[in-house]
């Protein structure tokens, strides 16, 4: 073997090792991800020159916007601190996790373009899924432990009444927050459910049932309505793919797991789902009747509304060329001086907004050509993927709720799908028309 198979070799038993990690211990340790993928291509780079600059080559125009987009905040920055005093001191280490996030990510996704082929896909999407599977079981058996078993009733409705444990701060020495975790499972049970429909072997087919239906299981007890409104949505869109294109045998099954799946929920999550869930109901009521008489206080819906309006009442601040490193200190004095109780928040709770506030037009832009591109060169080659679709329609509902793209437990792995959804759509829509072999 010659030592340029070797090289590809050791990069696909990497990016297979990639997909576990990104699902398992991203979500803990986003930057020591960052590090660990600046490394490997530090070596790929020494290893293979003339190949890597041949791929930023036919990346240059995806990798060029958020290149132009760090260039702006960078040149924003040093505007700012040299034109005036310093509203306060300047942190470290904002360019470098941006830097690496959204530079190296998709420098690292397009390495893959001489090699990559749907089984590799089909692998890396079974690990991905499979890491967060096992994160989230650790997560449950390390909150209620082996009652799991003895007093399973009492278990559940101890999950779902905190949430799965909300945010886990200082959980296996990171931190795991509620929103970046149900987005990796919201995903995750997707993919799943998309795989037991690509998978030749039998004994597969049952396990990422199995793995679907936990996965379906741990997002119903984030109780997180954002969440679940992305994977029901997400749900409907792979079920139009499969009904239309699936044979009458496949359409009956998905009809008769469909009908199966509620006596399960109620069996094992009736009471939990009874009391959190209406509880939740209730809420999402009271707050809309809040908004209507002028009122954003509350945990859900009322807030968000209030935020987004804050946010637009001083659009003249930030429109057209954003605040900068002083957007989260100038954000803070907007809900502190508010009049509508938003005093306790701590950001706009909307990635879309938090980029156009930091990074003025040239930062909303990026995020939203960073969405769009997908979709534009699936239509340009005439190549839909309806699993591209039913995952960018989960980051792009949760993303309009929570800054998801500005934390790093979900950014780094959100930039890398919608890295691979803009330059590997036909890939993913080989494997959708059966181009493939499984190969787990």
């Amino acid at each position: 073997m010659s030592v340029m198979n070797l090289v590809v070799k050791f990069q696909q038993y990497f990016f297979q090792l990639v997909a576990f990690l990104l699902g398992s211990l991203a979500p803990l340790y986003g930057n020591v991800f960052n590090f660990v993928l600046l490394v490997f291509m530090m070596v790929l780079f020494g290893i293979n020159r003339k190949e890597m600059l041949q791929n930023l080559r036919y990346a240059r125009g995806y990798i060029g916007i958020n290149v132009a987009f760090l260039i702006y905040f960078s040149l924003h920055t040093l505007v700012v601190l040299l034109k005036e005093e310093p509203i306060t001191p300047p942190s470290f280490g904002t360019f470098e996790v941006l830097l690496l996030n959204f530079i190296l990510v998709p420098i690292y996704v397009v390495s893959l373009k001489e090699w990559l082929t749907p089984r590799l896909l089909i692998c890396f999407l079974f690990l991905f899924c499979t890491g967060c599977l096992l994160l989230n079981m650790y997560v449950i058996f390390d909150l209620v432990g082996i009652s799991l078993f003895t007093d399973t009733s009492c278990a559940i409705n101890f999950l779902y009444t905190n949430r799965l444990g909300g945010n886990k701060l200082g959980f296996l020495g990171g931190n795991l927050y509620l929103e970046p975790q149900t987005l990796y499972i919201a995903l995750t049970a997707l993919i799943s459910y998309f795989l037991i429909f690509t998978c030749r072997y039998k004994g597969v087919k049952v396990l990422l049932g199995v793995m679907f239906l936990l996965l379906t299981i741990f997002l119903s007890f984030t109780v997180t309505k954002a969440g679940i409104l992305a994977f029901i949505l997400g749900f409907g869109i792979m079920n139009f793919y499969l009904f239309k294109h699936s044979s009458f045998r496949v359409r009956s099954a998905i009809l008769i797991g469909i009908v199966l799946l509620v006596p399960v929920f109620g069996i094992f999550v009736f009471d939990g789902l009874k009391g959190k869930y209406e509880e939740r109901a209730e809420e999402v009521v009271r707050e809309i009747e809040n908004v209507k008489r002028g009122i954003y206080e509350g945990g859900t819906i009322a807030p968000r509304i209030g935020l987004i309006r804050e946010s637009f009442m001083h659009v003249d601040e930030f429109c057209v060329w954003g605040l900068g490193i002083y957007a989260k200190h100038r954000v803070n004095n907007w809900l502190q001086s508010s009049e509508d109780g938003l005093g306790a928040f701590t950001n706009v709770h909307n990635s879309f907004i938090h980029y156009w506030i930091q990074g003025g037009i040239l930062g909303l832009a990026m995020i939203v050509f960073l969405f769009y591109a997908p979709f534009y060169r699936m239509f340009r080659t005439r190549r839909i993927s309806w699993l591209i679709c039913a995952l960018l329609v989960v980051m792009f509902v949760m993303n309009n709720t929570c800054i998801l793209l500005a934390l790093n437990n979900s950014r780094l792995m959100i930039l890398f799908l919608l890295g691979m959804f803009y330059f590997y759509g036909d890939v993913f829509w080989q494997l959708e028309r059966g181009d493939s072999s499984m190969c787990l």
